[in-house]
């Protein structure tokens, strides 16, 4: 398992940006309300979250990137809060009611259906993420941390889906980034 303060030691949240299915598909924010970046590391949604007016909750594991979003959140004066969350073992005991939640980059496949829970009606969910095979040597090589081709969409069968695209090849073509799911659905 990744140490992920030693990750984030060396790292400014000043550098952290949102993930692309946030900002191609920001129209389908809603105008404001209570957002979650969840397992945020460095906060990079949260950041522009704020930025575009929601109260936003980061929840990550790693204490140092809690300590440098807070602190960066406090200096910059935006409604960001960060939280050290174990999101693997205290799926249980997460709670909460947000009109958005964005994930980039994190799987834990017993911990999706709470993302529904945590949505209120009408909440949107922006995911991006790994999925497939490695095509490009980027992401995580094990299976257990890429999502199956298509497994959001059965996830989140009962969430009206708002915009997916999977890409699926490295062929170069513009705009293709393979092996990546990019998905947004609303509850």
């Amino acid at each position: 398992m990744a140490d992920w303060n030693l990750i984030y030691q060396d790292k400014s949240v000043a550098e952290s940006v949102p993930v692309r299915v946030l900002l191609d598909n920001q129209r389908l924010l809603p105008s404001c309300g209570n957002a979650l970046d969840y397992a945020s590391g460095l906060s990079g949604n949260g950041v522009f979250l704020a930025q575009q007016g929601f109260e936003v909750s980061a929840w990550d594991l790693s204490d140092i990137a809690v300590n440098k979003v807070n602190a960066y959140a406090h200096e910059k004066q935006l409604s960001l809060h960060a939280e050290k969350m174990d999101l693997e073992n205290s799926v249980d005991k997460l709670k909460g009611e947000f009109d958005v939640i964005v994930v980039s980059f994190f799987l834990h496949r017993e911990s999706l259906p709470i993302l529904y829970k945590l949505l209120k009606p009408g909440g949107v969910l922006f995911y991006q993420t790994f999925s497939g095979e490695p095509l490009n040597g980027i992401g995580p090589s094990r299976s257990a941390f890429r999502l199956r081709r298509g497994e959001l969409l059965e996830v989140f069968s009962n969430m009206q889906l708002l915009s997916y695209r999977e890409d699926c090849s490295s062929t170069g073509k513009n705009n293709v980034i393979a092996d990546q799911v990019f998905f947004v659905a609303q509850k």
